[in-house]
């Protein structure tokens, strides 16, 4: 399983750009894909992706620790999305609001969808500080950072 972030400016060159401050990058549009075997899903999508991130982060650590429902509001689009830890699956539920209707489930193995997720994190973060180290210091990119220890102790053996 792999899961692969697909940004606005996947280039990071906004990042060196003097006259844009890193927070725009760090707001700009994301898809989430999961792949799974061979076949690629799109998870969700969102503006704001800096928020959402640090939100799915923190809802993948509390679907740890205490097994409740977790729900994920995209900001960006209708659609609601819903996580459930089912024995050691994880059942993902996306509803949407304007049909009133489910559109699609999922089930992963948490660790091993957790475990994808945290290693896509950790390369997107690698990927920013590369462009523009200063990026750091951010607000953002520190809860950005702070979920990803935090995932890494979840998916430690």
């Amino acid at each position: 399983m792999k899961i692969r972030f697909d940004l606005e400016d996947d280039d990071l060159s906004v990042l060196q750009n003097k006259n844009v401050h890193a927070d725009f990058y760090l707001d700009s549009y994301l898809e989430v894909f999961v792949i799974d075997d061979n076949k690629e899903m799109l998870l969700f999508f969102t503006t704001i992706h800096s928020t959402i991130v640090i939100d799915f982060n923190q809802l993948l650590i509390e679907l740890h620790q205490t097994g409740k429902e977790q729900v994920l509001d995209t900001f960006g689009n209708a659609n609601v999305y819903t996580f459930k830890k089912v024995g050691s699956n994880l059942l993902i539920t996306n509803f949407d609001e304007f049909s009133n209707s489910v559109e699609w489930q999922y089930a992963f193995d948490f660790m091993a969808f957790t475990k994808a997720y945290t290693n896509e994190l950790r390369q997107h973060l690698k990927n920013l500080v590369e462009k523009d180290a200063k990026i750091i210091k951010r607000p953002n990119f520190m809860l950005l950072r702070q979920g990803l220890n935090e995932l890494e102790i979840v998916v430690a053996p």
